[in-house]
Order: C-alpha cells, then sequence, then structure tokens
C-alpha cells in the first residue's frame, strides 16, 4: 500500500483515484490524516523530554529523528476503531462525500 501522508508528490495519485473510487480515496486520505497527526504527538512528545548533552544535536540526528516519528506514525495509524476509522465513517455519511460519490443522483 503506498503511503501519502508526508510525502505530497503522491497527492495527484489520489485525486485520481478519487475521481475511479471516492470511497478508497477517503479511506487512505482518512488513514494519512491520522498518521500526520500521530507524527505531530511524536515531535511534540519529543520536546518535553530533558536533553542531557551527551548526545549532541546534530543535523543528522534530527533527520534521522524526523524518519524515525514519520515511519512510527505510520504503523500506528489505520489500525481499528482508531482516528482514521472514525473520520471516515464520519466523512463517509456526509452529505458532500454522498454528492461527490454520487453525483447522477441530483
Amino acid at each position: 500500500m503506498e503511503n501519502y501522508g508526508l510525502y505530497f508528490q503522491n497527492l495527484n495519485n489520489i485525486k485520481i483515484l478519487a475521481k475511479k473510487d471516492p470511497d478508497l480515496a477517503l479511506k487512505k486520505v482518512c488513514k494519512e490524516f491520522e498518521s500526520l497527526i500521530w507524527y505531530e504527538i511524536l515531535k511534540g512528545l519529543d520536546k518535553t523530554t530533558m536533553k542531557s548533552g551527551f548526545f549532541p544535536e546534530t543535523l543528522e540526528k534530527k533527520i534521522f529523528q524526523d524518519y524515525l516519528y514519520q515511519e512510527i506514525a505510520r504503523l500506528v495509524s489505520g489500525k481499528p476503531n482508531g482516528l482514521g476509522d472514525y473520520l471516515y465513517k464520519r466523512l463517509k455519511e456526509s452529505p458532500y462525500f454522498k454528492a461527490k460519490a454520487n453525483p447522477s443522483d441530483k
């Protein structure tokens, strides 16, 4: 499965998928939104820890931590009954999505 979350170069693929299968596109977008939320939570938690100075704050360390948090966020997101699942269910029931998914009903 492709991950779109933090990599916006594949955003066009989601737009194309939304035209073919809006339901699947909505599921993917909700999962990736959940992964973005988890990523921000992990970054925020990192700021709350005390730094000992034993490991210097180098650019390489920051890049590695950023990638690590992205991957952890992707692994944690998409679980049943998570935020992405909740968003998917609510957005699928919304009148906007129903109108977009079934344009011939007007």
